[in-house]
């Protein structure tokens, strides 16, 4: 049985290094060819099983990855859930990360229960598991490693839980499986801000110790690293995606490990002395590509190259920006949203009209996170 190609045609297409004018060649929900196709640029419709769309006027852009708190992880009714899909869908999200409570009494088949609700996603997810410091040795992380998780949550309700892990022990198995280790520190610990950024530069040390590679809620200034921006990721919020995006266009070839959640990010356009192609390629990077490379999932997800996914959204390109208005702060919700959303080859978002499709959502494990540098 052959495969129906799509072929998307005249639209700009956006990725973290810049912009280019480019046809794409879609073929079992991957992207097999880009190139300027000038010979059959006036043929646009359905010929020989090849299903052409006219982009014209539109930027083309991978899709985002929603980060493991967008939404939080609940058990949904279905009408619920998908309800919940279709804003991130409708928001620009391809991709999701999805966070599962660690309980000590639950086995692997029980783990595995907690994630029945995601078969009914539109889209593709990965799974991380959170779990408390005290209860993280050696077994546990094989267990875990053997399952195919390579993300980790450790929540540190005390910073002398650093401490006490078992580290000379856990490293080996983090370093063999490539494991990402990710800190949580509850809100409600009650910890001081500065309280808060001690007991993260105590893990950072750590991590940096080890040779593991972690990732952090980032607090205050984004810290410019060089010797170990590789094993230092951070998670960026409001004004912190500020002064990211910022670093993206001004200075392209600082070292800078950053990444964000779309919905979190705060744009001060009297700061920013960009032209808009600029700041939406830079937001291409802090939000699809960085966060793809942070799970493991780039090149799949988070870029438009041969043989990544074809995760796409299209956003026209006399909406964007709208309202960038140097007498507000621009939030992205002022930003209009893409008027189509493709999801490995497949329209689920399509002239602003949701597709019935449910349940095409695969769930991807064992990535790789240590793969690329940001």
């Amino acid at each position: 049985m052959t495969m129906e190609e799509t072929v998307i045609r005249n639209g700009t297409i956006v990725t973290a290094n810049g912009m280019m004018e480019r046809d794409l060649w879609i073929r079992g929900g991957k992207i097999i060819r880009i190139a300027k196709d000038v010979l059959g640029a006036k043929r646009i419709g359905k010929k020989g099983g090849v299903q052409e769309w006219d982009a014209t006027g539109m930027y083309v852009l991978p899709g985002f990855v929603a980060m493991p708190d967008t939404p939080v992880v609940k058990q949904r009714k279905k009408t619920d859930y998908l309800a919940a899909e279709r804003n991130l869908v409708a928001f620009g999200y391809t991709c999701k990360a999805e966070m599962l409570p660690l309980r000590p009494w639950r086995n692997a088949a029980q783990r595995r229960y907690q994630s029945v609700i995601h078969y009914n996603s539109m889209i593709d997810y990965t799974l991380m598991v959170e779990v408390s410091a005290p209860l993280l040795d050696n077994h546990l992380l094989r267990q875990l490693c053997a399952e195919g998780y390579r993300i980790i949550r450790v929540r540190i309700r005390h910073p002398e839980e650093i401490f006490r892990l078992d580290w000379e022990t856990l490293s080996p198995t983090l370093t063999s499986y490539k494991v990402l280790l990710t800190l949580a520190v509850p809100e409600e610990s009650g910890f001081s801000r500065e309280e808060r950024k001690r007991i993260s530069s105590l893990w950072l040390h750590r991590c940096r110790y080890w040779q593991i590679r972690t990732w952090i809620q980032a607090e205050g200034d984004l810290p410019v690293e060089e010797e170990h921006s590789f094993y230092h990721l951070y998670q960026a919020e409001g004004v912190t995606c500020d002064q990211a995006l910022r670093s993206f266009i001004h200075t392209p070839f600082q070292p800078l490990s950053v990444m964000a959640g779309l919905d979190s990010v705060h744009i001060d356009p009297r700061r920013m002395r960009c032209r808009g192609e600029e700041l939406l390629s830079a937001l291409v990077k802090l939000c699809a590509t960085n966060t793809a490379k942070a799970m493991g999932l780039y090149p799949r997800k988070g870029s438009i190259t041969l043989g990544a996914d074809a995760d796409l959204l299209f956003l026209k390109k006399e909406q964007w920006l709208t309202k960038f208005d140097l007498s507000t702060i621009l939030k992205f919700s002022e930003i209009r949203l893409p008027t189509s959303v493709m999801s490995n080859g497949k329209w689920i978002l399509h002239g602003e009209q949701f597709s019935p499709m449910i349940g095409m959502g695969r769930c991807l494990l064992h990535t790789k996170p240590y793969s690329f540098v940001m």
